[in-house]
């Protein structure tokens, strides 16, 4: 019986690496790998060796017979791709350069900013290729991890556990990890490039996108503040006021709040719990920014309906996409004001998705309603609003960023957005060298193209004075 790949795939493609069968697809460098939710195994081709379970950081690979009733649609999926996908031959093995010493010194020195997923597969990269390299990693915080450990959901149990990766590359007696130093603030940037042969930024859209004039307080929570407080321990997330909210924003983060209200509502009093959450997708339902699994996951919550506003895009049923027809399976309702304080029993929590809705600003009104205005005119009243409109990079002096949030770059070179000459030693990878989006997983052929460039640049300097590689 073949072994399934589950909806948290990581996409870290460590499992491609160890199937004897080249069994699973799509692998790095094939058609399909950057936009696909998740990897496959071809059941025809499996021989349940287990290596691939064993690769797998995420534990998101299990035998088909082991699949629990939620989880048997994905051996659905699995077999699916390989039926519509065509034939794809082993793929190449990736082309490795060793790191080459740059300057007077005998050794490679790089500076790494930021300790999360990105930064993590980049240490390791950098490791791989030199032995004599010495790392350097700045975290403004006490502990590596980033969003991995801080804004991940305590639901997404196996994704939690990919910490572990990083005990080996930053336990390294090569790599220094400086702990609470804010680069841009307790060291800057023009520092480290004269300091070190390379600087990597890894420090991801490490701010939550806003707005209008939208951020904290007078009833609007911020949806990655709720998932770090909750990851702390050492404080509780504060709840919205119900009995009405709406969530803004309609990715996988968007998600992770509303089953967090599904699971913490009863905390509070029958009278103030949350009964109706909307969420507003900016995206038409052909476009939605969360993925398969995430809605599989929503509609799977207990004492909880999940239905869609008849008022906003409504999505097509006669297309062949899988999650097209379950949302236009879904009950349509209309979305009025602020639902009614509940006089018995909360009863189920009612989550509408909103597609269409692009949200232009926040207003507190005379009677303390909170006012969500979209694009078109269109107003949502409710008690409370909870922003999940994605993250983008945080401004540090000396590194340009466009207005999407990224970091201009060639294949991981920092470039002037003004000339589009590389800035010497200024390298980017993660979400502010891509945008925010893709998982954990997809850092690692990330870090490795940035690494590349590095390798190259470093091979085509002309050996000179450190100092005066530094332009």
């Amino acid at each position: 019986m073949a072994h399934v790949i589950l909806g948290h795939c990581c996409k870290d493609a460590s499992c491609v690496r160890v199937c004897p069968q080249n069994c699973i697809h799509p692998a790095p460098g094939e058609d399909g790998f950057a936009s696909t939710e998740t990897l496959y195994i071809d059941p025809d081709s499996c021989i349940d060796c287990t290596a691939c379970v064993e690769a797998c950081p995420a534990s998101a690979i299990k035998s088909e017979h082991a699949l629990t009733s939620t989880e048997l649609p994905y051996a659905a999926r699995n077999r699916e791709y390989f039926v519509q996908a065509p034939a794809v031959p082993r793929s190449r093995p990736r082309v490795v350069f060793e790191l080459p010493l740059a300057g007077p010194r005998d050794r490679l020195e790089i500076a790494i900013v930021g300790s999360g997923a990105a930064a993590m597969y980049t240490v390791r990269e950098l490791l791989q290729r030199s032995s004599s390299i010495r790392v350097t990693v700045y975290e403004q915080y006490d502990t590596v991890g980033g969003l991995l450990r801080r804004g991940v959901s305590p639901d997404h149990v196996g994704v939690r556990e990919m910490i572990r990766l990083f005990d080996v590359p930053f336990g390294d007696d090569r790599v220094t990890i400086v702990p609470e130093t804010e680069v841009g603030v307790d060291i800057s940037i023009s520092e480290l490039r004269s300091r070190f042969d390379a600087v990597i930024l890894a420090s991801g859209a490490s701010q939550p996108r806003r707005i209008g004039s939208s951020g904290a307080g007078d009833g609007i929570h911020q949806a990655i503040d709720i998932l770090v407080a909750e990851n702390s321990g050492a404080s509780t997330p504060t709840a919205p006021a119900g009995p009405g909210c709406v969530v803004v924003g309609a990715g996988n983060v968007a998600f992770d709040v509303v089953r967090w209200v599904a699971r913490t509502r009863d905390r509070t009093p029958v009278g103030e719990q949350l009964r109706e959450l909307v969420i507003l997708s900016r995206s038409a339902p052909e476009a939605a920014a969360f993925t398969p699994s995430a809605f599989y996951e929503l509609l799977g919550l207990a004492d909880a309906e999940v239905l869609i506003d008849r008022a906003g895009s409504m999505p097509r049923a006669d297309v062949g996409s899988p999650l097209l027809r379950a949302l236009s399976n879904l009950p349509s309702t209309d979305v009025g004001g602020v639902p009614a304080l509940p006089t018995g029993a909360a009863g189920p929590l009612r989550v509408v998705l909103s597609f269409g809705q692009k949200v232009a600003e926040f207003a507190k009104t005379e009677l303390g309603a909170v006012a969500v205005t979209t694009t078109a005119g269109r107003t949502f009243l409710t008690n409370s609003a909870i922003c999940a409109t994605g993250f983008t990079t945080a401004p540090i002096d000396g590194v340009p960023v466009g207005a999407r949030g990224v970091v201009p770059n060639l294949g991981g070179q920092v470039i002037s957005p003004e000339t589009g000459e590389p800035l010497g030693g200024l390298y980017v990878v993660g979400w502010a060298k891509r945008g925010a989006i893709g998982g954990v997983g997809d850092n690692r052929g990330c870090a490795a193209e940035t690494v590349s460039r590095l390798a190259a640049d470093l091979r085509s300097r002309t050996r000179a004075p450190h100092s005066a590689s530094v332009r």
